[in-house]
């Protein structure tokens, strides 16, 4: 190749625009290219469902970095502003999660005096973390949540879970959202097993 052809490929490359305009992750650890492995598992299976017909029997692996990079990339407009920079580890039908929270945002959401109380000795954005055993059977998942601390201090789980409440309340779930209730695993997934580093989604 001569030097002006090789240069023309040069100068092309460096022009041609990017195949990924999506933003950077913002943490080491997370990666555009795993988020969208779960999100194509996803699509493949709700288009079956779309088509009538039931999902492949089988079993579904997501790894821990997989699901963190699909809840910090492709979820992350739907996450409450409150919370940031989450990290889950998955152990032996164990979770844990970490994260951080904004009690300024937050208490502005919630009712003076009860939950918003408790926290007045806080402000600002700080970590909260919780332990958490996972049960799965019949196609619903429940969280039995074991240790919770936000900015280093331990809480009561139930006070975890009416912060989850308050800050997850939207149009069409006003009471927000249940951490300790069971719900329905998505996509007529049967359980999900949990194992250190990945989670597995049984069909049948």
């Amino acid at each position: 190749m001569s030097a002006t052809a090789l240069g023309l490929v040069l100068l092309l490359v460096v022009q041609a625009p990017a195949t990924d305009d999506r933003p950077a992750p913002p943490r080491p650890g997370l990666s555009w290219e795993d988020a969208d492995q779960v999100a194509l598992t996803l699509r493949r299976i709700d288009r079956r469902l779309r088509s009538g017909r039931r999902a492949s029997k089988g079993t579904v692996v997501v790894t821990e970095r997989q699901l963190n990079s699909f809840v910090n990339l492709s979820l992350a407009e739907q996450i409450p502003p409150e919370l940031s920079d989450l990290e889950f580890q998955l152990g032996a039908s164990r979770l844990r999660a970490r994260g951080r929270l904004d009690l300024d945002q937050l208490r502005a959401k919630m009712p003076e005096g009860g939950t918003a109380s408790l926290l007045s000795m806080l402000s600002g954005v700080v970590p909260v973390e919780l332990g958490a055993r996972v049960q799965s059977a019949d196609g619903l998942c429940q969280l039995d949540l074991e240790e919770v601390t936000i900015g280093g201090l331990g809480l009561p789980p139930a006070l975890l879970a009416q912060i989850i409440a308050f800050a997850t309340k939207k149009e069409g779930q006003p009471n927000g959202l249940d951490i300790a209730a069971p719900v329905a695993l998505p996509w007529t997934a049967r359980q999900v097993r949990i194992e250190p580093g990945r989670a597995l989604f049984d069909f049948y």
